[in-house]
């Protein structure tokens, strides 16, 4: 299948699992176009079934900015046009869906556009007034569309188009890459003392974080748990929360790694993740330190609690509830049984629930449907042809053996369903006046 993936490049959130689908479609044989501002991060360089395809900014004097939303419709035409593409997978509604369509629009090759819904792009930007109806309009023009959680189903039901069918795919997590056997003492070193418990944080630091409890929560664990605070990554709430520290008198027992490319090496360090977002739909964060059987503490909100096995693999609270997060994070660092016990069964749900193979399956099987619709082609018959990449990517390196990198000429066929691609069906709360003695 040749398949277009339209994506943020960041480190966290969509962005990630984007590329993390294109690179496991890619290991399956599937021939995959990422079309983005700049190389998502994780994709190191293009090979036989994978590329990238630059967003170059349209720079006019008539006009103040640089008009990207036209320069990636524009790009979507030119990549769907010469690599014949079969799909366009767009990763965050605004502005990728709506750039698919408009390139579905403009193109005489035409192609079916799946959406995913990752979470803000529906719950921030897309509540937006102007571009509320932007918003609607991508996601009941999109072939399919779907999302990350139950919760985020809901929430666009009740928002937005309740006529679209969204199918629910969770986020996914590479168990290899994610794993307690990457922990490494010279890494935990740079980030606290080997007496130290450690508490980590990992976050865009913006108000839905809710930074402001992970501090507090930090403030009352210190009372009993010799322990560091590590956060990762930044935003526009680090220095209030540095003068938060600071006024509670801890600043000497937090560590600021700042933006860190690879979280899977500091993650399996910690003995606690706590994320008391206000907002979440899913929670990549937690999924992370669940695969590196570290146990958690977060917020109840949104989608989490369909990541999280409330007491099994973590600890659930109200998101403001300082005290019981700190009494949870108390418990998992002074016994020893408990943070092993979580911790493994964090990994074992993470395996079971969130692993690559069955997501991915979906999602090709989702692609299927999309196309079977848009085309009205059957998808048990095909025949495989070299795509012009593969024909690209043969001449450059001198050869003309293109078994490796087939893919489906929708035109003259249809969509292989291959038979290993079987879908896997898948206290109280502590008040803030307390902190002011």
């Amino acid at each position: 299948m040749r398949i277009g993936i339209v994506c943020h490049p960041s480190i966290g959130g969509s962005g990630l699992v984007a590329t993390e689908l294109g690179l496991g479609l890619a290991k399956l044989g599937h021939e995959v176009h990422f079309i983005s501002s700049v190389r998502p991060f994780k994709l190191i360089e293009d090979s036989e079934r994978l590329f990238f395809h630059s967003v170059e900014a349209i720079n006019y004097p008539l006009f103040s900015d640089p008009l990207y939303t036209f320069a990636l419709t524009a790009k979507i035409v030119e990549v769907v046009e010469q690599y014949q593409l079969d799909i366009v997978h767009a990763h965050y509604s605004i502005p990728h869906s709506l750039c698919a369509y408009l390139a579905g629009e403009i193109t005489e090759h035409k192609f079916p556009t799946i959406t995913t819904i990752h979470g803000t792009d529906v719950t921030i930007v897309g509540q937006d007034k102007p571009l509320y109806p932007l918003n609607r309009f991508s996601i009941h023009k999109s072939s399919k569309v779907t999302t990350v959680s139950k919760y985020q189903r809901n929430y666009i039901y009740s928002h937005f188009d309740k006529s679209k069918t969204i199918e629910v795919i969770h986020n996914f997590i590479d168990l290899d890459v994610f794993s307690p056997k990457l922990a490494d003492i010279e890494m935990r070193r740079k980030m606290a003392k080997d007496d130290e418990k450690i508490v980590m944080h990992a976050s865009n630091f913006r108000a839905l974080k809710n930074s402001d409890t992970v501090i507090r929560s930090f403030y009352l664990l210190l009372k009993k748990v010799n322990a560091r605070l590590v956060l990762l990554g930044s935003g526009p709430e680090v220095e209030p929360i540095k003068k938060l520290c600071d006024k509670l008198g801890i600043l000497k027992q937090v560590t600021f790694m700042g933006d860190v490319t690879h979280v899977e090496h500091y993650l399996p360090n910690a003995d606690c993740i706590i994320q008391p977002s206000y907002r979440e739909s899913f929670s990549m964060v937690l999924l992370e330190a669940m695969a590196c059987s570290v146990p958690t503490v977060s917020s109840n909100i949104d989608g989490i609690p369909e990541v999280v096995a409330q007491g099994e693999t973590g600890f659930m609270f109200d998101p403001d509830d300082a005290l019981g997060m700190s009494l949870a994070m108390e418990q998992i660092l002074t016994e020893p049984l408990t943070q092993k016990r979580m911790g493994e069964a964090g990994r074992e749900r993470a395996a079971k629930l969130f692993n690559p193979q069955d997501k991915i399956l979906q999602y090709l099987a989702c692609y299927r449907d999309a196309i079977k619709e848009n085309t009205g082609i059957s998808r048990d018959n095909i025949q495989t042809t070299p795509s012009p990449a593969a024909k690209m990517a043969a001449t450059a390196k001198g050869t003309c053996q293109l078994a490796d990198i087939e893919s489906r000429d929708i035109h003259q066929t249809g969509i292989q369903q291959t038979s290993n691609e079987q879908i896997a069906l898948n206290k109280e709360t502590l008040s803030k006046e307390a902190f002011n003695e």
